[in-house]
């Protein structure tokens, strides 16, 4: 039997890495920032619960079984709900519409009800366990929390604390995961995880759609002042599929929405980045440079 450090190769190091960063980024820029503007609360309460019924073997799991894994699982689960306290108690974030928040317990749902056919069907009925089923949900579930980020982004032209660095650490992540699932296929050990694959195919897809069209528009928004607008979402194949065109009321009526809190906070915090709705200006310049001009 393989030793379980023997699951460990360079890429799934560097996923897991990339995944925590991508938590450290988005803590900081909503701290630097402070506001969550653009940033989907649903799809962080999304990923809390992906994380909570991923991580059910914490509870009988001895933490010197693997030290990296027990350490790493109690980050994603205290981060993820940290960043809901900071969405909902302490800064200022774009407030989301009854149809996303519809959109949202539908991928959970429909994640639920798929989770047990899923794992009848590449696992058969010799790992059928409460255990095997939350993973298999939070497998699915994953792959589609970043939607309803997505939708946000079509339903307001307010810009995003969300940077490239973000994207790039967060997209990486499932990138080096399908590389170690690789690894692990084609070495020694010969493993080869359906669902995982499957559903991390999914996931990975959608973000780098998601990332192509955040940069070919992103870079115009930092520099010269634009924004990313509906328009150019529908610039990405899988993007424009899934999230469908938003109407126009929704954009004209996301908007007071987006601003109403962040007017309380600059009141009492002050201005920084932020203008006088809370909204990021320049979301990947460093808060230093903008509070010198």
């Amino acid at each position: 039997m393989l030793s379980p450090h023997h699951y460990f190769n360079v890429f799934r190091i560097l996923g897991d890495v990339s995944h925590t960063v991508s938590k450290c980024i988005l803590i900081w820029a909503i701290h630097a920032n402070r506001s969550a503007e653009g940033v989907s609360l649903i799809t962080q309460i999304l990923y809390a619960v992906v994380f909570c019924s991923r991580y059910l073997d914490l509870f009988w799991t001895k933490p010197s079984y693997l030290p990296w894994n027990f350490v790493l699982k109690l980050f994603y689960l205290g981060s993820s709900f940290y960043i809901i306290l900071l969405m909902t108690r302490v800064y200022a974030r774009t407030r989301e519409r009854e149809k996303a928040w519809k959109f949202g317990s539908l991928c959970l749902g429909g994640s639920t009800v798929a989770a047990p056919l899923v794992l009848l069907i590449f696992k058969k009925w010799h790992r059928y366990d409460f255990d095997s089923v939350m993973w298999t949900l939070s497998e699915i579930l994953e792959s589609v929390c970043v939607l309803p980020q997505l939708i946000l982004l079509r339903q307001t032209s307010v810009p995003t604390v969300i940077d490239s660095f973000y994207l790039v650490t967060l997209g990486s992540y499932r990138v080096f995961y399908i590389l170690n699932w690789l690894v692990r296929y084609f070495g020694a050990e010969h493993h080869f995880e359906p669902i995982a694959t499957i559903f991390g195919t999914v996931q990975t897809a959608l973000y780098l759609d998601f990332a192509w069209v955040y940069w070919s528009r992103q870079r115009v928004k930092l520099r010269n002042g634009g924004v990313v607008d509906s328009d150019d979402l529908g610039r990405g194949w899988l993007v424009s599929r899934i999230a469908p065109r938003t109407d126009p009321e929704d954009e004209e009526q996301a908007a007071p929405f987006a601003g109403q809190d962040s007017r309380e906070q600059g009141s009492t915090r002050g201005t920084g980045k932020w203008g006088p709705r809370g909204i990021s200006i320049s979301a990947d310049d460093d808060t230093a440079g903008e509070a010198q001009r």
